[in-house]
This record gives structure tokens, sequence and C-alpha cells, in this order.
């Protein structure tokens, strides 16, 4: 391709406008065009709120507009789309049809029957597609890829994370509107989130598949919330606890929690191999692994058996995947893609299947038949009214 990529976006909530930042620097390297940006609600495309993320934006240059069609007839490339995981309503099948090369937000539905209709039209319009799954590009996480590769049979991986359900950040989308929760924060609703482990957990768990590949089994137990102690529509389960097993024998073990007047959260994120762990922190990567003589005369000190791996926060990760998409794009290599829609579809079924699982009472899903027997078809399926009309 000659001449910069021309993109459009769809949905500038937090996530989209996360992007736009990003988009908005690649234009000023000459890699982009921004086309259009588009929303739901004509208050997200005020020009002084998004000059906050792309500063030099000239709104009689760009197509600012509430109408998805609007949006589609307009002479682009690609399309990033970043609205709630429920409310959509055919765009990536109908961009992927046009010919547009796709960034789907993560979760890409809360429907496995609506995810598999959008990567069966990516895949047959043969445009190029990324889910959102930027901590793949944090430099933390690449180094125990890298690591893992250098012959290491992966044993285990063990999330915890403890968040207040206060600490869910306040969504652009005006949720009330929609039959949604009035304070807008739609990641704390069921319906609108798919609960925490869809809504939050995935990006953990598609790490995991970064380095273990896929999930083939799947079994979970959650702590409801009663309605009586649900406050403003926040009706997510109490506390969550996941068994991932993956098919090339490694296992991952979840568990999180959204308590209120808690206010404070915790983490721990620890990857095991045959012989070595690593403790992946905020601010580095540590490994704990005896590279000496087997067995040593005497156990050896703390500081032998511990090294840094990686130091830092693990760089603009949000940029980093938008740089790789639009390089991909523009060169026609779609191996700079560290997540395809396809691929991802492994996670978005694998966390589903936490939910199912617990639905039934704790019972092992197996991942593939989840996405393909009857006799889970009504699992997959998505409720005959759509939570409403978002105007896209």
């Amino acid at each position: 391709m000659t001449g910069p990529v021309r993109v459009a976006l769809l949905g500038l909530g937090q996530r989209g406008l996360q992007h736009l930042r990003a988009l908005w620097t690649l234009q000023e390297q000459g890699a982009v065009r921004l086309t259009a940006l588009a929303d739901a609600f004509a208050s997200n495309l005020d020009a002084d709120k998004l000059r906050q993320y792309a500063p030099d934006l000239r709104p009689e240059e760009i197509l600012r507009t509430t109408d998805f069609d609007e949006l589609l007839a307009q002479e682009q490339d690609a399309l990033y789309i970043c609205i709630p995981p429920n409310l959509h309503q055919g765009q990536v099948v109908r961009a992927g049809r046009a010919g547009l090369h796709l960034f789907v937000e993560k979760p890409m539905s809360l429907f496995l029957d609506e995810a598999l209709e959008m990567e069966a039209a990516i895949r047959e319009a043969g445009v190029l597609s990324t889910a959102g799954f930027q901590q793949r590009f944090d430099g933390r996480y690449e180094a125990i890829h890298t690591l893992l590769l250098q012959g290491r049979r992966p044993l285990m991986a063990c999330y915890t994370f403890h968040g207040a359900l206060e600490g869910h950040n306040v969504k652009h989308h005006q949720t009330e509107v929609h039959g949604g929760p009035r304070n807008r924060v739609w990641t704390a609703n069921r319906a609108w989130s798919g609960m925490t482990v869809v809504e939050g957990g995935i990006h953990p768990l598609d790490l995991w598949r970064y380095w273990f590949g896929d999930v083939a089994w799947v079994q979970a137990h959650y702590q409801h919330r009663p309605p009586a102690e649900v406050f403003d529509d926040a009706d997510n389960p109490y506390a969550y606890s996941v068994l991932f097993g993956f098919a090339g024998g490694a296992i991952g073990s979840m568990t999180l929690s959204r308590l209120r007047k808690v206010y404070t959260s915790y983490a721990d994120h620890q990857v095991l191999w045959t012989d070595g762990r690593a403790i992946l922190g905020s601010e580095d990567v540590t490994v704990y692994h005896y590279d000496g003589p087997y067995p040593p005369p005497q156990p050896p000190l703390d500081e032998s058996v511990s090294r840094v791996l990686y130091r830092g926060r693990g760089g603009d990760d949000t940029f980093a995947i938008n740089q790789a998409f639009i390089q991909a794009i523009a060169e026609n290599r779609p191996e700079l893609i560290r997540s395809p829609f396809r691929d991802a579809m492994n996670s978005l079924a694998a966390v589903i299947a936490a939910n199912v699982s617990d639905e039934l009472g704790g019972k092992r899903v197996d991942v593939q038949q989840l996405l393909t027997a009857e006799s889970y078809a009504c699992f997959r399926q998505k409720p005959q009214q759509p939570v409403a009309n978002t105007g896209h």
C-alpha cells in the first residue's frame, strides 16, 4: 500500500479515545490518515474533548457522525470498533464484507454465535483483523513469552486480583439511555460486561494463551451477589474461582473478586515451569531458578536463584498494538498481528465457558464443544431482544 492507511474509528469512549491518541501519533508520523470518527452520542464527538487525545485535530478535515451508515460510506482501509460488547448490531460483519481491515476491542461480543458470525465474515472477506489484546505487546509479557520458547515446559499460571467494585471507571456510553446502569459503570453489570471473568479476566487468560497455547477445558465456581446487595446495578458476582486447562497440558488458576467498601486492590501473577518460577510485578519480572551444579552441596542463597528478567512497566502497549496493526495493513504482513480475530476466539470462548461452568454447577466445559455442540446451543445464542438501539 502506498500512502498512509486510512482509518475510521467507531466508539469514542474510554478505550476508543486511547486508540485515538495512538492513531493520532501514527498520523503525525505519516503512517495513518484518520477519515472518520463515529459514536452513538454527539457529545463524545465534541472537538474540544477529542483534542485532549488528538491535539491538532481540525474538525473540518474529518467526518464526525452518529450514523454508522455514513461512516461506512467513507473511503477508508480499516475500521476500529470500540463499543460495549453487548451492543454489537452487525457492524463487524458489514465492515468485513465491505473489505475493511478490522480492529475489534475485547471482548468482541458476549455471545458466541454473534462472535462466530463476525469471524466467518472476516475469514470470507480475506481482510486483516486483530482483537484488542494489547498486553501481548507489553515488554514484561513478551519477556515471559521469549523465556518459555527457550525449551521450557510450562506447568501453571496463577493470577489473583482483588479489586474494589467502586474502582470500575465511569464509562462514556450513556448506558442509562439504553436501559443500563444509571451511573454508566457498565463494567460492573453482568448484562453489559458478561461478568468479571469475561470483562477483566480475559486479559490474563489471553496472556496465558500467548504463552501456553489454546484452552481445552474450563471449570469455574462463583460467589454470586444476591439482589438485596446490589447497588447502582452492580450485580456482577462477589468472587470467582476458575481453572483453565490448556491443550498442551498446562493449567491456569484465576481468582478474582469485586468487593464493595474495600477501596483497595491486590494483585499477584506468577508463572511456573518444570524448574523455575516467575513473578510478574507492576515494575519488573523476577525469575527464580538455580543454574549451578545440581544438586548443590548446600542450599543456595536467595540472591543466587533470583534475577530480574525485565525491568520497567512494559512500555506503551496500546501504541504498540496500533503500530503493528497499521504496519501489517500497509505492508501486507499479517504475521505482525499477534491476536487475529480467529485466534482470539479461543480466549473469548474460554472466559464465556467459565460462566457456563458456573451456571452448570461447576461442570467441566470443553471449549470446542461449547463452540459447536448442539447441547451448548442455548449458551451461544444472543437474546432475541437487544438491550437497545445504540444509534450506530
